[in-house]
């Protein structure tokens, strides 16, 4: 009898040390849902921007700015989680210095936009799409030369639009993630399924579809576009980097920037990264009937 008491009591233990390890990751997870949803501060240097809102196709309005083109292109610009608009500045100044139109604009719930939570990519590609819509109707615009580019949530976004939608014509990728069910249990693999299944509830409780948005699959059919992956090398998930970049090796352009962590390119390589995003949008969006030398 006695080593009943032993083999109830351990199974026991190891329930309630399961249940704490779920119980923490679920917690941890669930803290990625409440962030600050600061206010963009429009910079002095983009006072020439306009103030626009995009209407998605579920009934959210967006805010953002507009900064019309002087070379007949432009790029829809889409950020991370907890963000705003004014996180892509970086890459907008940039853009706009060569003459493109640039849309930056909060995504869902983030910044001054509408909607209750983020869902990391899923109903974020209806945000897209919007801004797309918007971009390709300015007068400014030819809507066959229109890129996205898209920072971590942004990017997986993006490149799920990008793979239904091929007048998406440059895709730009920073920091993305593999798929979204990684994104959301990767950092809690360290307990296997207990850790992971925790921390995927707040997900399933709001609808998000995990195994929709699969950005290592969305490359393929973004192919044969042309396609930019930038990433550092102090991100966590490099192995799925590796992964990433060895699946589109032969066709698209790939930067592991040394140093760099999620993002801030352009302060750890304040002399290539402008030159090598210009580089690509030019040679993807300017190529055919115009030059660089027109956005001067």
């Amino acid at each position: 009898m006695k080593w009943r008491w032993l083999l109830g009591g351990a199974l026991a233990l190891g329930l309630l040390a399961a249940l704490a390890v779920f119980g923490r990751a679920l917690r941890h997870s669930e803290a990625y849902f409440h962030y600050p949803r600061p206010k963009a501060e429009r910079p002095a240097d983009f006072a020439e921007a306009k103030d626009v809102s995009l209407q998605t196709s579920d009934g959210l309005t967006l805010r953002g700015w507009y900064v019309p083109s002087r070379n007949r292109a432009a790029v829809v610009l889409a950020h991370g989680l907890s963000q705003t608009r004014a996180d892509l500045l970086p890459e907008a100044r940039i853009l706009r210095a060569a003459g493109y139109g640039v849309l930056l604009f909060d995504l869902r719930a983030h910044g001054e936009s509408e909607g209750g939570f983020s869902t990391w990519g899923d109903l974020e590609r209806r945000d897209v799409r919007a801004a797309l819509d918007f971009v390709r109707a300015q007068p400014d615009v030819d809507p066959e030369r229109v890129g996205a580019l898209g920072f971590s949530i942004g990017s997986a976004a993006v490149a799920e639009v990008a793979a239904e939608d091929p007048a998406v014509r440059a895709v730009v990728l920073l920091s993305p993630f593999n798929t979204l069910w990684l994104a959301a249990a990767y950092d809690f693999r360290r307990f296997g399924f207990v850790s992971q299944s925790g921390a995927l509830v707040p997900f399933w409780r709001r609808g998000i579809a995990l195994e929709e948005v699969r950005t290592i699959d969305a490359v393929e059919r973004i192919r044969p576009r042309p396609l930019l992956i930038v990433m550092g090398t102090e991100e966590s998930g490099q192995p799925l980097a590796d992964e990433l970049f060895a699946k589109v090796r032969e066709y698209a352009q790939t930067w592991r920037i040394q140093g760099a962590g999620h993002g801030n390119f352009s302060a750890t390589e304040p002399e290539a990264y402008p030159r090598r995003l210009t580089d690509f949008l030019n040679a993807a969006l300017l190529a055919r009937g115009t030059s660089a030398t027109d956005a001067r």
